[in-house]
Protein backbone atom coordinates (compact mmCIF):
# COMPACT_ATOMS: atom_id res chain seq x y z
CA UNK A 1 0.00 0.00 0.00
CA UNK A 2 1.39 3.38 -0.88
CA UNK A 3 0.39 6.95 -1.45
CA UNK A 4 1.71 8.58 -4.60
CA UNK A 5 1.40 12.14 -3.37
CA UNK A 6 5.16 12.25 -2.68
CA UNK A 7 5.81 11.12 -6.24
CA UNK A 8 3.51 13.86 -7.49
CA UNK A 9 5.60 16.41 -5.63
CA UNK A 10 8.66 15.20 -7.50
CA UNK A 11 6.84 15.44 -10.82
CA UNK A 12 5.54 18.90 -9.94
CA UNK A 13 9.05 20.13 -9.14
CA UNK A 14 10.29 18.68 -12.41
CA UNK A 15 7.56 20.61 -14.22
CA UNK A 16 8.44 23.78 -12.35
CA UNK A 17 5.22 23.79 -10.32
CA UNK A 18 4.89 25.05 -6.78
CA UNK A 19 2.40 22.98 -4.77
CA UNK A 20 0.41 24.46 -1.89
CA UNK A 21 -0.74 22.41 1.05
CA UNK A 22 0.17 18.98 -0.26
CA UNK A 23 -1.13 16.11 1.87
CA UNK A 24 0.83 12.89 2.14
CA UNK A 25 -1.54 10.56 3.99
CA UNK A 26 -5.07 10.11 5.26
CA UNK A 27 -4.40 10.75 8.93
CA UNK A 28 -3.79 8.38 11.82
CA UNK A 29 -7.12 8.34 13.69
CA UNK A 30 -9.42 5.39 13.05
CA UNK A 31 -13.04 6.53 12.96
CA UNK A 32 -14.46 3.38 11.42
CA UNK A 33 -16.50 2.59 14.54
CA UNK A 34 -17.98 6.06 14.91
CA UNK A 35 -21.61 6.87 14.24
CA UNK A 36 -22.74 10.14 12.71
CA UNK A 37 -23.17 13.16 14.91
CA UNK A 38 -26.43 15.05 15.29
CA UNK A 39 -26.21 18.42 17.04
CA UNK A 40 -22.66 17.53 18.06
CA UNK A 41 -23.50 14.23 19.74
CA UNK A 42 -22.98 10.70 18.46
CA UNK A 43 -26.29 9.16 17.40
CA UNK A 44 -27.07 5.53 16.67
CA UNK A 45 -30.04 4.70 14.43
CA UNK A 46 -32.91 2.68 15.86
CA UNK A 47 -33.23 0.63 12.67
CA UNK A 48 -32.50 0.77 8.93
CA UNK A 49 -35.16 0.99 6.26
CA UNK A 50 -34.40 -0.12 2.69
CA UNK A 51 -36.80 0.73 -0.12
CA UNK A 52 -36.98 1.13 -3.89
CA UNK A 53 -37.88 4.51 -5.33
CA UNK A 54 -38.02 6.21 -8.73
CA UNK A 55 -36.17 9.44 -9.42
CA UNK A 56 -38.71 11.47 -11.43
CA UNK A 57 -38.35 11.85 -15.19
CA UNK A 58 -39.49 15.47 -14.91
CA UNK A 59 -36.27 16.29 -13.07
CA UNK A 60 -33.95 14.34 -15.39
CA UNK A 61 -32.34 16.19 -18.29
CA UNK A 62 -33.04 13.27 -20.66
CA UNK A 63 -36.55 12.71 -19.35
CA UNK A 64 -35.75 9.31 -17.81
CA UNK A 65 -37.17 7.83 -14.63
CA UNK A 66 -34.24 6.36 -12.73
CA UNK A 67 -34.84 3.44 -10.34
CA UNK A 68 -32.90 3.77 -7.10
CA UNK A 69 -32.48 2.08 -3.75
CA UNK A 70 -32.56 4.03 -0.51
CA UNK A 71 -31.06 2.87 2.78
CA UNK A 72 -32.21 5.16 5.56
CA UNK A 73 -31.47 5.09 9.29
CA UNK A 74 -34.36 5.58 11.63
CA UNK A 75 -33.60 7.92 14.52
CA UNK A 76 -35.70 8.91 17.48
CA UNK A 77 -38.47 11.38 16.70
CA UNK A 78 -37.27 14.95 16.50
CA UNK A 79 -33.70 14.18 15.42
CA UNK A 80 -32.05 16.84 13.30
CA UNK A 81 -31.14 16.19 9.63
CA UNK A 82 -27.87 14.31 9.17
CA UNK A 83 -25.31 13.37 6.51
CA UNK A 84 -25.93 11.40 3.33
CA UNK A 85 -23.93 9.48 0.74
CA UNK A 86 -24.69 9.08 -2.96
CA UNK A 87 -23.36 5.71 -4.21
CA UNK A 88 -22.63 5.22 -7.93
CA UNK A 89 -22.46 1.65 -9.21
CA UNK A 90 -19.85 0.20 -11.54
CA UNK A 91 -20.07 -1.34 -15.01
CA UNK A 92 -21.51 -4.56 -13.56
CA UNK A 93 -24.64 -2.63 -12.62
CA UNK A 94 -26.50 -2.09 -9.37
CA UNK A 95 -28.99 -4.94 -9.75
CA UNK A 96 -28.51 -8.60 -10.51
CA UNK A 97 -29.74 -10.12 -13.75
CA UNK A 98 -33.47 -11.06 -13.82
CA UNK A 99 -34.24 -14.47 -12.31
CA UNK A 100 -37.60 -15.14 -13.94
CA UNK A 101 -39.68 -13.78 -11.10
CA UNK A 102 -39.13 -10.11 -11.91
CA UNK A 103 -41.36 -7.95 -14.06
CA UNK A 104 -38.68 -5.39 -14.93
CA UNK A 105 -35.45 -5.39 -16.90
CA UNK A 106 -33.41 -6.56 -13.91
CA UNK A 107 -33.85 -8.32 -10.61
CA UNK A 108 -34.80 -6.16 -7.67
CA UNK A 109 -31.90 -7.76 -5.81
CA UNK A 110 -28.81 -5.61 -5.46
CA UNK A 111 -25.36 -6.92 -6.21
CA UNK A 112 -23.83 -8.07 -2.91
CA UNK A 113 -21.27 -5.28 -2.86
CA UNK A 114 -23.94 -2.56 -2.83
CA UNK A 115 -26.27 -4.32 -0.41
CA UNK A 116 -23.33 -4.59 1.98
CA UNK A 117 -22.30 -0.93 1.65
CA UNK A 118 -25.83 0.43 1.82
CA UNK A 119 -26.63 -1.47 4.98
CA UNK A 120 -23.37 -0.58 6.71
CA UNK A 121 -23.50 3.11 5.89
CA UNK A 122 -27.11 3.38 7.02
CA UNK A 123 -26.31 1.55 10.25
CA UNK A 124 -23.64 4.19 10.86
CA UNK A 125 -26.25 6.90 10.41
CA UNK A 126 -25.97 7.99 6.78
CA UNK A 127 -28.91 8.26 4.39
CA UNK A 128 -27.77 6.36 1.29
CA UNK A 129 -29.10 6.72 -2.27
CA UNK A 130 -28.05 4.35 -5.08
CA UNK A 131 -29.37 5.24 -8.57
CA UNK A 132 -29.45 2.43 -11.14
CA UNK A 133 -28.36 3.88 -14.49
CA UNK A 134 -28.58 0.57 -16.33
CA UNK A 135 -31.96 -0.62 -15.07
CA UNK A 136 -33.38 2.72 -16.25
CA UNK A 137 -32.17 1.91 -19.76
CA UNK A 138 -33.41 -1.67 -19.94
CA UNK A 139 -30.31 -3.73 -19.17
CA UNK A 140 -28.36 -4.85 -16.10
CA UNK A 141 -24.66 -5.35 -16.84
CA UNK A 142 -22.30 -3.74 -19.38
CA UNK A 143 -20.38 -7.01 -19.71
CA UNK A 144 -22.90 -9.85 -19.81
CA UNK A 145 -26.02 -8.00 -21.00
CA UNK A 146 -24.59 -6.28 -24.07
CA UNK A 147 -27.44 -7.10 -26.45
CA UNK A 148 -29.91 -5.01 -24.44
CA UNK A 149 -27.76 -1.88 -24.20
CA UNK A 150 -29.67 0.86 -26.10
CA UNK A 151 -28.16 2.84 -28.97
CA UNK A 152 -27.95 5.96 -26.83
CA UNK A 153 -25.69 4.23 -24.33
CA UNK A 154 -23.54 1.87 -26.42
CA UNK A 155 -20.59 4.21 -26.99
CA UNK A 156 -18.14 4.80 -24.16
CA UNK A 157 -18.54 8.61 -24.17
CA UNK A 158 -22.32 8.16 -24.15
CA UNK A 159 -22.19 6.17 -20.94
CA UNK A 160 -20.17 8.89 -19.21
CA UNK A 161 -22.34 11.73 -20.47
CA UNK A 162 -25.65 9.99 -19.76
CA UNK A 163 -24.67 9.18 -16.21
CA UNK A 164 -23.82 12.83 -15.57
CA UNK A 165 -27.55 13.50 -15.81
CA UNK A 166 -28.32 10.52 -13.56
CA UNK A 167 -25.88 11.86 -10.99
CA UNK A 168 -27.42 15.32 -11.30
CA UNK A 169 -31.00 14.22 -10.59
CA UNK A 170 -29.88 11.82 -7.84
CA UNK A 171 -27.86 14.47 -6.01
CA UNK A 172 -30.77 16.92 -6.04
CA UNK A 173 -33.23 14.25 -4.90
CA UNK A 174 -30.92 13.17 -2.07
CA UNK A 175 -30.45 16.77 -0.98
CA UNK A 176 -34.24 17.23 -0.69
CA UNK A 177 -34.93 14.02 1.23
CA UNK A 178 -36.31 14.15 4.75
CA UNK A 179 -33.57 13.64 7.29
CA UNK A 180 -30.78 14.89 5.01
CA UNK A 181 -28.59 17.89 5.72
CA UNK A 182 -27.73 19.11 2.22
CA UNK A 183 -24.49 20.63 3.50
CA UNK A 184 -23.22 17.16 4.49
CA UNK A 185 -23.25 15.16 1.25
CA UNK A 186 -20.59 12.66 0.20
CA UNK A 187 -20.22 10.59 -2.97
CA UNK A 188 -18.86 7.04 -3.15
CA UNK A 189 -18.28 5.19 -6.43
CA UNK A 190 -16.91 1.93 -7.76
CA UNK A 191 -15.17 1.41 -11.12
CA UNK A 192 -17.30 3.27 -13.71
CA UNK A 193 -19.22 4.74 -10.79
CA UNK A 194 -15.91 5.88 -9.28
CA UNK A 195 -15.27 7.83 -12.48
CA UNK A 196 -18.66 9.44 -11.96
CA UNK A 197 -17.75 10.22 -8.36
CA UNK A 198 -14.62 11.99 -9.59
CA UNK A 199 -16.68 13.98 -12.09
CA UNK A 200 -19.16 14.88 -9.37
CA UNK A 201 -16.35 16.90 -7.77
CA UNK A 202 -14.87 18.37 -10.96
CA UNK A 203 -14.42 22.12 -10.62
CA UNK A 204 -15.23 22.98 -14.25
CA UNK A 205 -18.09 20.63 -15.14
CA UNK A 206 -20.19 23.22 -17.01
CA UNK A 207 -17.14 24.32 -18.96
CA UNK A 208 -16.28 20.67 -19.69
CA UNK A 209 -19.68 20.09 -21.30
CA UNK A 210 -19.33 23.25 -23.40
CA UNK A 211 -15.84 22.27 -24.47
CA UNK A 212 -16.95 18.74 -25.38
CA UNK A 213 -19.83 20.07 -27.50
CA UNK A 214 -17.45 22.29 -29.47
CA UNK A 215 -14.24 20.31 -29.71
CA UNK A 216 -14.73 16.57 -29.25
CA UNK A 217 -14.11 14.42 -32.35
CA UNK A 218 -16.46 11.86 -30.78
CA UNK A 219 -19.41 14.27 -30.69
CA UNK A 220 -20.93 12.73 -33.82
CA UNK A 221 -21.17 9.37 -32.01
CA UNK A 222 -23.50 10.79 -29.35
CA UNK A 223 -27.11 9.86 -30.11
CA UNK A 224 -28.74 12.45 -27.86
CA UNK A 225 -28.69 16.15 -27.12
CA UNK A 226 -26.31 17.40 -24.47
CA UNK A 227 -28.37 19.68 -22.22
CA UNK A 228 -26.83 21.63 -19.39
CA UNK A 229 -26.69 20.27 -15.88
CA UNK A 230 -28.87 21.85 -13.22
CA UNK A 231 -27.60 25.17 -11.92
CA UNK A 232 -28.84 24.37 -8.41
CA UNK A 233 -27.09 21.02 -8.05
CA UNK A 234 -25.67 20.53 -4.55
CA UNK A 235 -21.96 20.40 -3.74
CA UNK A 236 -20.34 17.31 -2.26
CA UNK A 237 -18.04 17.64 0.72
CA UNK A 238 -15.96 14.52 0.02
CA UNK A 239 -15.57 11.85 -2.64
CA UNK A 240 -14.28 8.27 -2.42
CA UNK A 241 -13.48 6.52 -5.71
CA UNK A 242 -12.67 2.80 -5.80
CA UNK A 243 -10.55 1.87 -8.88
CA UNK A 244 -11.88 4.47 -11.37
CA UNK A 245 -10.98 4.90 -14.99
CA UNK A 246 -9.48 8.38 -15.02
CA UNK A 247 -9.35 8.86 -18.79
CA UNK A 248 -13.14 9.48 -18.79
CA UNK A 249 -13.44 8.13 -22.34
CA UNK A 250 -12.64 11.35 -24.18
CA UNK A 251 -14.84 13.63 -22.08
CA UNK A 252 -12.03 15.54 -20.35
CA UNK A 253 -8.75 16.54 -22.03
CA UNK A 254 -5.63 14.94 -20.58
CA UNK A 255 -3.00 17.56 -21.47
CA UNK A 256 -0.55 18.44 -18.73
CA UNK A 257 1.78 20.83 -20.56
CA UNK A 258 2.19 24.41 -19.38
CA UNK A 259 0.35 25.80 -22.41
CA UNK A 260 -2.84 23.79 -21.83
CA UNK A 261 -5.88 25.74 -20.66
CA UNK A 262 -6.10 25.35 -16.89
CA UNK A 263 -9.91 25.17 -17.12
CA UNK A 264 -9.58 21.94 -19.09
CA UNK A 265 -7.61 20.24 -16.32
CA UNK A 266 -9.15 18.00 -13.69
CA UNK A 267 -9.37 19.33 -10.16
CA UNK A 268 -11.70 18.22 -7.34
CA UNK A 269 -13.64 20.88 -5.46
CA UNK A 270 -13.57 18.75 -2.30
CA UNK A 271 -11.19 16.18 -0.87
CA UNK A 272 -11.07 13.16 -3.18
CA UNK A 273 -9.71 9.78 -2.10
CA UNK A 274 -8.89 7.43 -4.97
CA UNK A 275 -8.37 3.81 -3.89
CA UNK A 276 -6.68 1.95 -6.72
CA UNK A 277 -4.80 -1.26 -7.51
CA UNK A 278 -1.29 -1.84 -8.81
CA UNK A 279 -2.45 -4.59 -11.21
CA UNK A 280 -5.37 -2.59 -12.59
CA UNK A 281 -4.76 -1.16 -16.07
CA UNK A 282 -7.20 1.65 -15.25
CA UNK A 283 -4.80 3.01 -12.65
CA UNK A 284 -2.24 4.35 -15.11
CA UNK A 285 -3.98 7.65 -15.85
CA UNK A 286 -4.94 8.13 -12.19
CA UNK A 287 -1.47 7.83 -10.67
CA UNK A 288 2.17 8.60 -11.34
CA UNK A 289 3.22 5.61 -9.21
CA UNK A 290 6.09 3.92 -11.12
CA UNK A 291 5.00 0.50 -9.84
CA UNK A 292 1.87 0.77 -11.99
CA UNK A 293 2.68 -0.46 -15.48
CA UNK A 294 2.58 2.40 -17.99
CA UNK A 295 1.66 4.98 -15.35
CA UNK A 296 1.29 8.47 -16.82
CA UNK A 297 -0.82 10.01 -14.04
CA UNK A 298 -2.42 12.82 -16.02
CA UNK A 299 -5.25 13.37 -13.56
CA UNK A 300 -2.99 13.47 -10.53
CA UNK A 301 -0.61 15.82 -12.33
CA UNK A 302 -3.45 18.04 -13.56
CA UNK A 303 -4.85 18.39 -10.06
CA UNK A 304 -1.44 19.42 -8.73
CA UNK A 305 -1.07 21.95 -11.55
CA UNK A 306 -4.47 23.54 -10.93
CA UNK A 307 -3.79 23.73 -7.19
CA UNK A 308 -0.49 25.46 -7.88
CA UNK A 309 -2.12 27.85 -10.35
CA UNK A 310 -4.86 28.79 -7.89
CA UNK A 311 -2.64 28.78 -4.82
CA UNK A 312 -4.88 26.33 -2.96
CA UNK A 313 -4.53 22.87 -1.43
CA UNK A 314 -4.31 19.93 -3.79
CA UNK A 315 -7.34 17.85 -2.82
CA UNK A 316 -6.51 14.82 -4.95
CA UNK A 317 -5.39 11.90 -2.75
CA UNK A 318 -4.59 8.44 -4.08
CA UNK A 319 -3.67 5.13 -2.49
CA UNK A 320 -2.34 2.32 -4.71
CA UNK A 321 -2.55 -1.21 -3.32
CA UNK A 322 0.22 -3.64 -4.24
CA UNK A 323 -0.70 -7.14 -5.40
CA UNK A 324 -4.30 -6.07 -6.00
CA UNK A 325 -6.39 -5.90 -9.14
CA UNK A 326 -9.57 -4.26 -10.36
CA UNK A 327 -12.55 -4.88 -8.10
CA UNK A 328 -10.34 -5.94 -5.21
CA UNK A 329 -13.12 -5.27 -2.69
CA UNK A 330 -16.09 -6.61 -4.65
CA UNK A 331 -16.25 -9.97 -2.88
CA UNK A 332 -14.01 -10.20 0.14
CA UNK A 333 -14.61 -13.94 0.52
CA UNK A 334 -13.40 -14.68 -3.00
CA UNK A 335 -10.70 -12.14 -3.81
CA UNK A 336 -9.56 -12.14 -7.43
CA UNK A 337 -5.91 -11.35 -6.71
CA UNK A 338 -3.49 -12.37 -3.93
CA UNK A 339 -3.49 -9.81 -1.16
CA UNK A 340 -6.90 -8.42 -1.98
CA UNK A 341 -8.50 -9.08 1.42
CA UNK A 342 -5.89 -6.87 3.07
CA UNK A 343 -6.36 -4.20 0.41
CA UNK A 344 -10.14 -4.39 0.79
CA UNK A 345 -9.92 -4.06 4.57
CA UNK A 346 -7.58 -1.06 4.43
CA UNK A 347 -9.58 0.66 1.70
CA UNK A 348 -12.78 0.22 3.69
CA UNK A 349 -11.10 1.85 6.68
CA UNK A 350 -9.99 4.78 4.53
CA UNK A 351 -13.44 5.19 2.99
CA UNK A 352 -15.30 5.10 6.31
CA UNK A 353 -12.76 7.35 8.02
CA UNK A 354 -12.95 10.01 5.33
CA UNK A 355 -16.75 9.96 5.10
CA UNK A 356 -16.91 10.38 8.86
CA UNK A 357 -14.29 13.09 9.16
CA UNK A 358 -15.73 15.21 6.33
CA UNK A 359 -19.45 14.79 6.96
CA UNK A 360 -19.46 15.02 10.76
Amino acid sequence: MKSTKIITMTVACTLGLGMAGVKTAYGKSDDTDRMVEIDGEAAAPIAVESRDIMLPAADHAQGLSIPARVFQPKFAEGASPGPAVLVMHGSGGLHKMPNGDDAGACSRQLENQYERWGQELAERGYVVLMPSSYTARGFCDMHTDVERIPAGFDERPEAILSRLYDLDVAARYLCDMDGVDCDRLGVLGFSHGATMAMLALHWQMDHALDYYREHSPDREDIDFALPNLSEDRPAFKVGVAYYPGCGTDGFLPRETDDGADVENKYFPTADLYVLHAERDALAKICTVDPDVKGATGEREIQSAQVAAELGVDDRYNIEVYAQAGHGFDSDEEDANEPGNPDAAAHARTVALRQLYSHLN
